[in-house]
């Protein structure tokens, strides 16, 4: 199902800068008779949103008997968006078909975890200054939990510890971990039926903030998949794929 209609932007009233638009009655009508046909759990609902020539995919969320569309970086950005502004935007819920995801804009914004942040660091690639990275603030701690088991083991002296960690904070990385994030990634990893809420604020995170998320983990890349866009490092670092 598809609509085009006119909304408002605001912004969430916290920490951290998520910006949404309202549905209109008729498209919140729609959704709730079918909610049960279109979720994956708790209400969120896939979507795609495309404002003038740019699409991003998200999920719709249930607030106060209306759903909540996020403007995701991408799109605010590509179309020059913010706070207060009245867009025209078109609406569609479910999957994507394959030529809808064949025309959805580039990815230029990426939720990462603390694998890919060291993999980052070791190697030390670089981002282009097009490309954002975001990640919950939860990596940081992650990702000294990382590296000091790497150098506890033996795999590295303290000496390339401390570089990779001074290389990690070279990355200008976002970190956000607000109650709205906890909130998302808590209803997600009910629905997900996970012992760890840990990962679920990747996925979480990525579907208020970021075009892709990007993780070593094969078993959150796979979970992620179902609510999000899934990338690899190379289209971080600007590489095309072979």
């Amino acid at each position: 199902m598809e609509w085009e209609f006119e909304a408002e932007v605001f912004q969430w009233r916290g920490p951290a800068p998520y910006f949404f638009v309202a549905t209109p009655p008729d498209v919140d009508d729609f959704l709730h008779t079918h909610h049960g046909e279109l979720t994956y759990g708790w209400g969120v609902i896939p979507a795609q949103v495309r404002i003038g020539g740019t699409e991003a995919t998200t999920s719709l969320m249930p607030k106060d008997g209306v759903y909540l569309v996020p403007m995701k970086i991408a799109l605010r950005r590509a179309e020059g968006v913010d706070d207060g502004d009245r867009v025209h935007l078109r609406l569609r819920v479910g999957s994507p078909s394959p030529a809808a995801a064949s025309t959805e804009s580039p990815m230029t914004s990426f939720v990462i975890d603390a694998p890919v942040a060291i993999k980052i660091a070791v190697d030390e690639l670089t981002i282009p200054p097009q490309h954002s990275l975001t990640a919950p603030t939860l990596l940081r701690s992650q990702v000294l939990a990382c590296v000091y088991d790497m150098v506890y083991r033996g795999e590295i002296d303290t000496g390339a510890g401390k570089r990779i960690l001074d290389g990690i904070r070279k990355l200008q990385i976002r970190y956000l971990g607000d109650r709205s994030l906890e909130d998302h990634a808590w209803q997600l990893a009910a629905t997900l039926n996970w012992p760890d809420i840990h990962q679920t604020q990747y996925i979480a995170l990525t579907q208020l903030q970021a075009d892709a998320l990007v993780t070593a983990d094969e078993h959150l890349a796979a979970a992620a998949r179902q609510f999000v866009r899934v990338a690899v490092l190379a289209d971080v670092v600007g590489r095309h794929r072979q």
